[in-house]
C-alpha cells in the first residue's frame, strides 16, 4: 500500500464540556477516541482543571490513494472515566475533511490552525467546544522533505542559565539592581574624572 500522504491531526482542548455524571467534589478525568479510515486511536487520559481540558497531542494517519479519496470525515468521541463505572461517551465532533484532502493533495501541504468544533451531545444538542488543528501532507510534500536534512543549533543566549539560577535560589533579593550596581561602579575609572 503505497501513501499519498499524511493527515495530521492537533487535539489541543475541550472547553465547557456537559459532564456525564456531576460529582462536584470529583475532579474528571477525560479522554478522546478519533475514528479515521476503520482506525480508532484514544489520546492520553486528562484530568480537567477549571472548564479547560488540556492534551496538546498530535495523531499522524498515514493514507492510500483510495483513503484519500474515500475519506470524508473524522469522528472523536470525548469520554469521561469513572471509577466504579464503564466510561461514558460526554460528545461527539464530527471533521469534515474531505475538501482538506483534496485541496492538500494539489498544494502538496495544506494546514488549518486550531479551531474550535462544536461537541454534539447524545440529544443532539450542542454543549462544548473542542480545539482541533489540522494539517495533510502529500507524499511528494513527504519525499522532498526526507532528502533533505535540516540542522539547525538553538541560538544560545549568554548569561540566561545564570540568571535563572540566581531567581529561583533567592526569588526575594533584588538581583537586578546588584547586578546594575556593579556593572555601573566597574566602568572602569570613569567616575566623573576629567584628564587635564
Amino acid at each position: 500500500m503505497e501513501t499519498r500522504g499524511v493527515l495530521e491531526l492537533l487535539l489541543v482542548n475541550a472547553e465547557d464540556l456537559k459532564h456525564a455524571r456531576h460529582h462536584p467534589r470529583r475532579s474528571k478525568r477525560h479522554y478522546v477516541t478519533i475514528e479515521c479510515c476503520g482506525k480508532i486511536v484514544s489520546s492520553k487520559i486528562t484530568q480537567g482543571r477549571g472548564k479547560k481540558i488540556w492534551w496538546n497531542e498530535k495523531f499522524r494517519f498515514p493514507l492510500s490513494d483510495a483513503e484519500c479519496k474515500e475519506l470524508e470525515k473524522v469522528t472523536l468521541t470525548t469520554m469521561e472515566i469513572d471509577k466504579f463505572a464503564q466510561d461514558t461517551p460526554v460528545g461527539e465532533t464530527k471533521v469534515h475533511v474531505g475538501e482538506i484532502i483534496s485541496e492538500g493533495s494539489e498544494r502538496e501541504f495544506l494546514q488549518m490552525k486550531p479551531a474550535p468544533y462544536n461537541v454534539v451531545l447524545e440529544d443532539g444538542t450542542y454543549k462544548g467546544v473542542l480545539k482541533l488543528g489540522i494539517k495533510f501532507i502529500s507524499s511528494a510534500s513527504l519525499a522532498a522533505s526526507a532528502d533533505t536534512v535540516r540542522w539547525s543549533a538553538p541560538a544560545r543566549q549568554p548569561g540566561v542559565g545564570y540568571g535563572l539560577l540566581v531567581n529561583l535560589a533567592c526569588p526575594s533579593i533584588p538581583w537586578r539592581r546588584l547586578f546594575f550596581f556593579c556593572s555601573r561602579s566597574s566602568g572602569g575609572g570613569q567616575s566623573g574624572e576629567k584628564d587635564m
